[in-house]
């Protein structure tokens, strides 16, 4: 059938065919390439959203993925072709009308008359006017996970768009697969898997770049959870991880969201406070034993207890390992202190 078709076609449409299935197989080709070459799937997607636009020569659209409750659309990038549009970004871009067909079919559709069709109902005032649009789903492992969108192409889309940016969407799809399980293999490397926080491997490293830097004078708190040892052999050990997980989220509640906080040992944690003096290191440090102090007051049957320790670099010139061993000494000599009780 191929072949027919292709002997009944003049040379002019030859040659047509011939460049346009140039355009699309360099298209793939690149698509494939962006996938190795970026880690991050926002620039991927906006790499194979351009491919996309070239071969089928739609002037507008998106790319976006499905949020997790799996309700909306959330807009990855939106480009308008010039059109005016008014639109808050931030609006709500509910699963609803063709987007909900690309979603639930799991196929590619399109419509070349949608100012006049039914689905213009669910457009929102001020959207700019949209001739005509293709949608096409990525999908993961079955799952419908997000879209890629094209609009306004001059002759309308074709039987032919929709196959390419299908092809297109599958090499999105795993674009976007490579960036989550980049993402999640990132998490593991430096972050501790019971509590949350990050772990010795990133600390270390932080350690080192803050070493270099200009964040001084850096408060370093060392941290060491007492008594788990006997409860893990009394209790248990789910229950000493109840315990590890319980102090991770006093600290958490007593820092600020720029200070690193690590689970460096099974339960020794470090705190490190960039642009802190010893004032301000000191008054962080009561208000954690006073958060430590309300948990007590409604967990008394296995409070907690933390001996803590702090020790300040005013700058560069007192090395941070240093700095860490004086709050490790402090931190020990308030455990014995706690033990003589």
């Amino acid at each position: 059938m191929v072949a027919k078709r292709i002997n009944n076609l003049t040379k002019e449409e030859l040659a047509k065919e011939l460049e346009t299935l140039s355009a699309e197989h360099t298209a793939l080709l690149k698509s494939a390439r962006a996938i190795l070459n970026n880690q991050d799937f926002d620039t991927s997607a906006q790499e194979i959203f351009k491919y996309c636009k070239d071969v089928t020569g739609a002037t507008s659209g998106y790319v976006a993925l499905l949020t997790p409750d799996g309700s909306e659309n959330e807009v990855l990038f939106l480009d308008s072709g010039g059109r005016a549009c008014n639109v808050d970004e931030n609006l709500p871009m509910p699963i609803r009308g063709l987007r909900e067909v690309a979603y639930r079919t799991q196929k590619a559709v399109y419509d070349n008359s949608f100012a006049n069709s039914e689905w213009m109902e669910y457009m929102p005032e001020g959207h700019m006017r949209l001739d005509n649009v293709l949608f096409a789903p990525l999908i993961i492992e079955h799952h419908t996970v997000g879209l890629i969108g094209l609009a306004n192409k001059v002759d309308g889309f074709t039987k032919r768009d929709a196959n390419f940016v299908t092809a297109i969407g599958d090499i999105a799809a795993v674009a976007l697969r490579n960036s989550r399980n980049l993402e999640t293999l990132r998490y593991v490397s430096f972050h501790d898997q019971l509590t949350g926080l990050y772990n010795r491997h990133y600390f270390v490293n932080e350690m080192k770049r803050l070493a270099g830097s200009r964040e001084y004078p850096i408060t370093i708190i060392s941290a060491d959870l007492d008594n788990l040892k006997a409860i893990n052999d009394t209790l248990g050990h789910i229950e000493g991880d109840k315990y590890l997980q319980a102090c991770a989220e006093i600290f958490k509640e007593s820092l600020r969201d720029y200070d690193l906080l690590a689970r460096v040992g099974g339960d020794e944690f470090a705190l490190v406070l960039n642009r802190t003096d010893r004032e301000t290191g000191e008054n962080i440090l009561d208000r954690i034993k006073s958060n430590i102090d309300q948990y007590n007051k409604t967990h008394k049957t296995l409070p907690l207890s933390i001996s803590m320790g702090l020790a300040v670099s005013d700058n560069s010139d007192q090395l941070l390992e240093e700095t860490l061993k004086e709050a490790d000494r402090l931190m020990y000599r308030e455990k014995q202190k706690q033990r003589a009780k």
